[in-house]
């Protein structure tokens, strides 16, 4: 039987709330239609940096975001999304007096498109409730801009059924650093042993339980189980409704 929880601690993306990628834009590149909300930079673009073309801009964006994650898989720090933006228009010769007001603007933009894009739906505004009821409530999430993770929780009408929102750009580290569920514990004035995480990530959201000594119930949604010699979760789901019956039990 699972020990009688007093917290739960949710993971946001992928686990709450969940993304429509035909909401972000679409851009042509090399002759393929890629959904990013790059797309709805060009005005700003042509200010910032004249002469680059979205495509050229995409290319570069994507490049720096993927040695990014590299190197954080390794320190598990987590950087602001306007540094993203600002080490890319810095190599597409963005003038320095304006570099940084320029990648605050294009983050920003950026960032109202991953709103737009982001769903609630209605299966989990009634887990979360129902969660609510039993006790203490929590979020901590990997995100590289707080401010916009509280404005996805308060246009879903999620952020008044939380006690504490823990997000990692927030505090400089990332799940699956343990601190990130620390703060959240903390937050929650609750210990280790009285929480649940749920999360759909395994390497970070496994990874960070594990690390924290918290129960981690993972949302295996595509069945594909536990990774060779990794460590199990306590629990495994399908679906995010599938921990009521899990609480239910304890």
């Amino acid at each position: 039987m699972p020990p009688p929880y007093r917290g739960v601690l949710f993971d946001l993306f992928g686990t709450l709330v969940t993304f429509d990628t035909a909401r972000l834009g679409a851009l042509d590149v090399g002759g393929r239609r890629v959904h990013t909300t790059v797309a709805a930079l060009g005005p700003r673009l042509a200010e910032w940096v004249p002469g680059v073309g979205l495509e050229e801009f995409w290319q570069v964006l994507v490049t720096v975001s993927e040695e990014m994650a590299r190197a954080r898989c390794d320190d598990h720090v987590e950087l602001p999304s306007r540094e993203r933006f600002r080490r890319t228009l810095e190599r597409l010769g963005c003038d320095d007096t304006v570099l940084l007001e320029a990648a605050a603007d294009l983050s920003r933009r950026h960032m109202s498109r991953i709103v737009t894009a982001t769903l609630l739906p209605p299966e989990h505004t009634a887990v979360l409730a129902a969660v609510r009821a039993r006790g203490r409530v929590g979020l901590v999430s990997n995100f590289d801009d707080t401010a916009t993770a509280f404005v996805i929780l308060e246009r879903h009408g999620v952020l008044s059924q939380l006690d504490t929102v823990v997000v990692s750009e927030a505090i400089g580290l990332r799940k699956p650093h343990p601190a990130v569920l620390r703060t959240g514990l903390r937050g929650l004035e609750l210990s280790a042993s009285e929480v649940l995480f749920v999360g759909d990530s395994f390497a970070d959201d496994v990874g960070a339980a594990v690390a924290a000594g918290v129960d981690v119930a993972w949302i295996d949604a595509t069945a594909s189980g536990v990774p060779a010699g990794a460590p199990a979760p306590t629990y495994m789901l399908r679906q995010l409704s599938d921990v009521l019956r899990l609480l239910e039990r304890s």
